[in-house]
């Protein structure tokens, strides 16, 4: 689900190049034109449930359901909507599958923004559970309810990824915020970027390390457990500014923008992903550089 977001159109190309067949579910055409030919697209409203049906569980071995509101920002706005939006589809989706009288595997993606960032780092799967916004607390119901449903028969297996940066990535997230803003800025040197607050740390991952992890979480993660999925290094807003400006050979001047600040920021938070590498194998393997360049790349052909 969700085959068309930001993660979507990574994971099916990484499925897809692994000889799975992919049945990619999109909320809208837009950026259809990155998954036609690595996937069948079924364009489909999650919350409609009656539209469900256009789907064949029975030849569906393992759900990524990947769909839902992501920006953690405009969640404290809006919290019925991410509430009623992040559970109303996997309920679907779950309920669905019921009624065909199959149980197909199902990784549900949940955020690694659950954990209480005042636990001991780096946090781990049994860290301490707070929530801080309503986009964190709509991905703690989902959880419940992939509990719920392996009550009910399903093999369900949690990932908790910490930040994803990479191409694709659409506004209203650090990266492409700061990258577009140094692009736009043209040819002048010395460029103003609204920024927020750029001293808090986080884990960042690239995004094309995010969906190998999501392929063999579904091909090796064990029912009924929850996997993080970070670098388990945390960096500043500040430190990637500067690596922006670097590989950009821009010079810029921070103008802070209290519209970006966030009613709740923790100072630092960054995980630990041992467990996933034990099960898994995995490890990141794309340096933080190079993720910068290829959105860097991405930025300037925009």
């Amino acid at each position: 689900t969700g085959a068309n977001g930001f993660v979507g159109r990574h994971l099916v190309k990484e499925l897809a190049s692994h000889g799975l067949n992919v049945i990619g579910l999109a909320g809208s055409s837009d950026n259809k034109q990155f998954i036609q030919g690595y996937c069948e697209v079924i364009e489909i409203n999650l919350l409609n449930r009656a539209g469900l049906k256009a789907i064949s569980f029975k030849q569906v071995d393992q759900v990524i359901h990947l769909a839902g509101l992501a920006s953690v920002g405009p969640s404290f706005n809006k919290p019925g909507e991410y509430l009623n939006t992040n559970a109303g589809m996997q309920i679907n989706l779950f309920e669905e599958a019921i009624a065909q009288d199959t149980r197909p595997g199902f990784l549900i993606i949940s955020s690694g923004s659950l954990y209480d960032p005042h636990d001991k780092l780096p946090l781990t799967e049994t860290s301490s559970v707070v929530p801080s916004s309503p986009y964190a607390v709509s991905k703690l119901v989902q959880e419940q309810f992939a509990a719920y449903y392996s009550n009910r028969g399903f093999n369900c297996v949690v990932a908790r990824p910490f930040n994803h940066i990479g191409p694709g990535q659409s506004l209203g997230f650090i990266v492409p915020d700061l990258v577009s803003q140094v692009v736009n800025g043209g040819k002048d040197r010395h460029k103003k970027v609204l920024v927020g607050n750029l001293e808090s740390k986080r884990d960042y991952t690239d995004v094309r390390d995010i969906a190998r992890a999501y392929r063999l979480l579904a091909e090796k993660g064990k029912p009924g457990n929850i996997y993080n999925v970070c670098s388990g290094v945390a960096i500043s807003g500040n430190e990637l500014l500067e690596k922006i400006t670097k590989q950009s050979g821009s010079k810029v001047e921070m103008v802070k923008d209290q519209a970006l600040i966030r009613p709740s920021d923790n100072p630092i938070i960054y995980g630990s992903h041992k467990k996933l590498t034990k099960d898994t194998g995995w490890e990141p393997k794309i340096k933080l550089e190079q993720t910068l360049a290829d959105v860097l790349e991405e930025w300037k052909k925009k």
